[in-house]
């Protein structure tokens, strides 16, 4: 399965502090609607606001690299779709 929606969502809260803060608080309510695997939520899950420091560091805590996050940096989904 493609990691597509979680390079998204890591993208956009990267970018976004208010989505970041409510993936931090309660990333259970930002799975709804969003096609995660198992796996992928629980890396999710498991995020601090330390991680989004960088995109090395968000890329080694979520398991994805950081040129992943990178390239969907600018994706318009990643920009304008909010969590």
């Amino acid at each position: 399965m493609s990691q597509r929606e979680l390079l998204f969502i890591l993208a956009h809260a990267q970018l976004c502090a208010a989505c970041r803060g409510r993936l931090l608080a309660a990333p259970e309510a930002v799975f709804a609607g969003h096609a995660l695997t198992e796996a992928e939520k629980e890396r999710l899950t498991h995020l601090q606001e330390a991680d989004f420091f960088t995109s090395e560091r968000l890329g080694e805590a979520a398991g994805v690299s950081a040129g992943e996050l990178n390239d969907h940096a600018n994706h318009p989904v990643v920009r304008l779709r909010h969590l």
